[in-house]
């Protein structure tokens, strides 16, 4: 499922990008929604731990069944995350976003999408939530803070600015090549 929601922000900066007609600015608020799932997938590493693959000592078990659940878990999300991310420079290019206004909008997304994160994973809110209960989520979103959440999106707005540095980074030192 949640692999599925991370996918739809991909498909609706598709549709705003291939599209011509000004139609194409009312998949940038659903785009906006669903984004936080992409980055929401970093989060799912944590089932690692369940699977069985270590032994006393530091040694690994040799558990195919494991090994297998691992590939599907981590590929899906590595992936995901990749294309998600760096999807962003690509509609900030199609909005014609100037430098410092590129570097804002990533530190604001970034932010925004933490605090996203934190609620569907500890508060445990779901995207289309906004449409069912949009004023409890804008509570929870606004409200309820506490040391551990302030943590939690500082470190996860962090996560993702570094993932978009790389991003950057691997974009322009293939352009070198």
């Amino acid at each position: 499922m949640n692999v599925f929601l991370a996918w739809l922000p991909i498909v609706f900066a598709q549709l705003f990008l291939k599209l011509r007609s000004n139609w194409r600015w009312l998949f940038i608020p659903l785009w906006l929604l669903f984004f936080p799932n992409v980055p929401y997938l970093m989060t799912d590493m944590f089932h690692l731990a369940s699977l069985k693959v270590y032994q006393p000592g530091g040694h690994f078990f040799n558990d195919s069944n494991s090994w297998w659940s691992y590939l599907l878990l981590l590929l899906p999300a590595l992936i995901m995350v990749f294309l998600g991310m760096a999807q962003v420079f690509k509609l900030f290019s199609a909005i014609r976003l100037p430098l410092m206004q590129k570097i804002g909008s990533l530190t604001v997304l970034s932010v925004l999408s933490s605090i996203a994160v934190y609620i569907g994973r500890f508060e445990r809110i779901h995207s289309v939530e906004l449409f069912i209960q949009p004023m409890k989520v804008l509570k929870l979103l606004i409200g309820h803070w506490s040391a551990e959440k302030l943590q939690f999106v500082v470190m996860f707005s962090i996560l993702q600015l570094g993932i978009w540095g790389l991003i950057n980074f691997l974009q322009h030192d293939f352009r070198e090549e």
